[in-house]
């Protein structure tokens, strides 16, 4: 333990010490009201901006927020694994989005869709990395359980676009009844699909498959892998 020791100070300098802080150290007052001495200085202040989300809709996305549960952007993180530049990058309003079923694809228990996203501007544009993805129905965008995980074994080189050309994202697809009551299984419109870097989602209707995702979010039935060339 360290014990602090109390030092004492002979008469005379306590004296002084005394003296010198009933006077020299105190501010005297001005005829205005002021004090002078020592400035005080200001609290500092920081400010930042309001933070945004952009929820643009392409005409056929159903009125929906493109936010998860928790308020959360479900975007993709892409842009962390070498996605295009803005410059070049696909942005979401330039696409529009397909479901199509992949013949012999998935596993026991499982089965596979492919996202379609097709370049519908007038220039060319890249594709590179992962898709943000999730299961949205009540026929307002609402979406249905947790998010796709990432397939990070999948290739991710660029895939470039001309205009009218489309490229492929696989979705492997884990069956709802596999979870029993606790998925609690809910029918699915179609997908939000967040193209790579973007913020900003666009609906992907399912015209032709049947899609039921489970109402909770503990169970994880979506695995996106990036996307490829061609439809």
């Amino acid at each position: 333990m360290i014990t602090r020791q109390r030092k004492t100070w002979p008469y005379g300098v306590a004296a002084a010490a005394l003296l010198l802080a009933t006077t020299g150290c105190s501010g005297t007052s001005a005829d205005d009201g002021t004090t002078s001495g020592t400035p005080t200085a200001e609290p500092s202040v920081t400010t930042s901006a309001p933070s945004t989300t952009e929820s643009p809709s392409d005409g056929s996305q159903p009125t929906a927020t493109d936010t998860a549960p928790g308020g959360t952007p479900t975007a993709s993180d892409g842009a962390g694994d070498g996605a295009a530049p803005e410059s070049t990058r696909c942005l979401t309003p330039d696409l529009a989005g397909s479901l199509a079923p992949v013949e012999g694809g998935g596993s026991a228990g499982h089965y596979e869709v492919a996202i379609v996203l097709t370049n519908t501007s007038g220039t060319d544009c890249v594709l590179q990395g992962w898709p943000g993805a999730s299961f949205v129905g009540d026929g307002d965008g609402t979406q249905i359980g947790a998010a796709a995980t990432l397939d990070r074994s999948s290739p991710h080189e660029p895939v470039t676009l001309a205009p009218g050309d489309a490229a492929h994202a696989v979705v492997l697809v884990s069956n709802a009844e596999n979870y029993g009551d606790e998925c609690r299984q809910t029918p699915a419109d179609g997908l939000r699909v967040y193209p790579p870097g973007e913020t900003r989602s666009l609906f992907v209707q399912n015209d032709e498959l049947t899609l039921v995702g489970c109402a909770s979010a503990e169970q994880e039935l979506l695995e996106v892998g990036a996307f490829q060339p061609g439809e």
